[in-house]
């Protein structure tokens, strides 16, 4: 009897613009898939998955994925316009003058206007809706509505109890909101669909879900219940290569105010790492609990050398040489990832082997209507 075909879901998981790493890591695979198959064209990675699931940054790949945006033009995205969306770069590697930036919020407001612009020329007029009618990829990603502290999932039509809520929201307007990152960038102010002229605030997804694993677990199983399919669930999480992070607390250390918590960014990069292996493991016991031979999987990454892990402590840092650094990480990690034998690893190659050829055309055409 032959096996039934597995849903594949891929989720992304946030990090500034470290979202570089997963273009660039995505890219190369599909490239080493393409000259094995010995196409000639570039493969379109979204197409090889059912569901995509992305934050912050992660929101912002995933969204290009869904779309069929190829993966250059997406690390173009980062190369051409990261030191526009977080303007004053050369002031970050400089200790005090850096912390000033980030604490009064110096250049936010071109930040904001640089990305919509850069995501416009990116992702055209496209909405949820028409990505879904013309892809069959589901798509979700979280933000966080500020106006009433509620957790919130941008989400395709995929499920029948669904109502279609954001199905009018352009992909521009899902990718401020997941990318709104607390003190690197301004909040994202939108139009709520339904014709009221309502507006709602949004910040960062990562602020509960950074990695967005847990949520393609449950969205997948959600779907195949809902479909009456009985199908295992093959997802695999991308990181962004994040700082490992940690502290010594010293005796006194531990009643440290605001200032000893930097303001809080001390908090939040311990609730992105602590996320980062919390949702793991919880997505892969849910698997597990399936029995029926899903998984959640984290692609691999080794250790990066000790000047990018320095430059991996700022999510902002555009500069050249920190985004040069990224992209040949993770040209390493897929060789180290292809030489590997593991039967995750093995999915994912007969995965991406389903991909159809990308047509730069007709996504360009889709973009502009």
């Amino acid at each position: 009897m032959e096996e039934p075909k597995p849903f594949r879901v891929l989720c992304l998981d946030g990090g500034g613009m470290r979202g570089a790493y997963q273009t660039a890591y995505l890219a190369t695979f599909g490239d080493r898939m393409r000259a094995s198959l010995k196409q000639q064209e570039s493969l379109d990675i979204g197409s090889a998955f059912d569901l995509v699931v992305g934050t912050s940054t992660g929101g912002i790949v995933a969204c290009g994925l869904a779309a069929g945006i190829p993966l250059r033009q997406m690390q173009e995205l980062y190369a051409k316009a990261g030191g526009k969306i977080f303007p004053l770069q050369w002031v970050r590697p400089i200790w005090i003058l850096g912390k000033l930036v980030r604490g009064l919020g110096l250049g936010t407001f071109w930040g904001d206007r640089a990305l919509r612009k850069t995501l416009e020329e990116t992702l055209g007029a496209r909405t949820v809706e028409s990505v879904y009618s013309e892809r069959g990829i589901a798509l979700a990603v979280p933000t966080l509505d500020i106006n009433r502290h509620a957790a919130v999932i941008f989400k395709t039509q995929h499920l029948r109890r669904l109502n279609g809520r954001d199905n009018k929201r352009s992909l521009v307007d899902v990718c401020m909101a997941t990318s709104a990152a607390p003190i690197l960038r301004s909040m994202a102010r939108l139009i709520e669909p339904g014709g009221t002229g309502a507006t709602a605030t949004y910040v960062d997804g990562g602020l509960w879900a950074n990695n967005p694993g847990l949520i393609g677990m449950m969205e997948a199983t959600e779907i195949l219940k809902d479909r009456g399919e009985q199908r295992p669930i093959h997802l695999y999480m991308l990181g962004t290569l994040p700082s490992q992070g940690g502290e010594e607390v010293g005796r006194w250390a531990r009643h440290r105010g605001a200032w000893g918590w930097g303001f809080g960014l001390k908090a939040i990069a311990a609730s992105l790492n602590a996320q980062a292996v919390g949702y793991d493991y919880l997505a892969s016991k849910m698997a597990e609990m399936r029995g029926d031979g899903s998984f959640a999987f984290r692609l691999p990454a080794q250790c990066p050398s000790n000047e990018l892990r320095d430059y991996l402590t700022n999510m902002d840092d555009a500069r050249p040489k920190v985004l040069n650094a990224l992209a040949r990480q993770a040209i390493s990690d897929v060789d180290f990832a292809w030489a590997s034998s593991a039967k995750e690893i093995e999915a994912f190659r007969h995965a991406l082997a389903t991909a159809r050829p990308q047509t730069t055309g007709q996504a360009t055409k889709e973009a502009h209507g």
